[in-house]
């Protein structure tokens, strides 16, 4: 496994940025050889690529499944493109990061093997940016995502406030039904060439899974193919770790639970 972290001056976010890659290059995943299949990682709101690697197994899923894993930043931007703010943060995720890393790293350029993922805030912004640039994601994978930022008002989210909303969305009149709403765009049956996706979320999720429940369920009402998994647990790194080997896996195409276990040759 390499660990690379690499700084350049982005078009998008007009300035510089910083970007964590691994790269399974240690053979324990059978022999895994270039152009590596990619997941696009987001982390969540006031959450760095740094703690997202420090605390959960991201290396030890890049090794054991074959797959590079870029991680940026999100300056709790949900991952949008905010031209009053000269910052585009949806650009940046959806085709500048990807055209970038592919430029510097061995990563395939395929489809079948480009996927973007991401935790609550990161979870919306994969969830948003999977369908938007989906001639570029095959698979979405979203844990605890905040799938309706709205309710993270109504319900009172530490840190994120209704000025904070508008600033990203408008007003609430102007978010449901558009571009932005989740269940709007992924209980689209009219939409082609949609990703694969995996969602997880915690029964005692405190935070998102008001939001996640009725979103999965009209997915399951639509008739849109996914795979869930609920669970016990809460918005913790405890419940998003027993998730990694589930959600790298899907990514993965390969069983759960085969591939779980690192295995240091001694």
């Amino acid at each position: 496994m390499a660990f690379i972290q690499t700084e350049y001056k982005s078009n998008a976010l007009l300035r510089g940025t910083s970007v964590k890659v691994i790269l399974p290059t240690d053979g324990m995943a059978g022999g895994v050889e270039p152009p590596f299949r990619t997941v696009y990682f987001l982390p969540g709101y006031s959450t760095t690529a740094t703690e997202l690697i420090t605390y959960l197994s991201m290396r030890n899923q890049a090794e054991l499944k074959g797959l590079a894993i870029v991680l940026p930043d999100g300056e709790n931007l949900f991952y949008q493109d905010l031209p009053e703010r000269m910052t585009l943060y949806s650009t940046y995720v959806g085709e500048e990061l990807v055209e970038v890393t592919r430029k510097l790293f061995p990563l395939s350029d395929k489809r079948e093997d480009t996927y973007i993922a991401g935790i609550s805030m990161g979870g919306y912004g994969a969830l948003y940016n999977g369908m938007k640039y989906r001639d570029t994601f095959s698979k979405v994978a979203a844990f605890s995502p905040a799938v309706d930022p709205g309710l993270l008002l109504r319900d009172g989210a530490p840190g994120f406030s209704d000025e904070q909303f508008q600033g990203l969305f408008g007003n609430r009149e102007r978010f449901y039904g558009s571009s932005r709403d989740m269940t709007t765009v992924w209980t689209d049956r009219t939409i082609e060439n949609r990703p694969e996706l995996f969602l997880c979320c915690g029964r005692e999720d405190r935070a998102v899974w008001n939001a996640v429940e009725p979103f999965e369920k009209a997915l399951r009402e639509a008739g849109i193919p996914h795979e869930c998994r609920e669970g016990h647990g809460d918005h913790e790194l405890y419940y998003w770790e027993q998730m990694m080997d589930p959600a790298f896996s899907f990514l993965a195409g390969i069983e759960e639970g085969t591939k779980d276990k690192l295995v240091i040759p001694g």
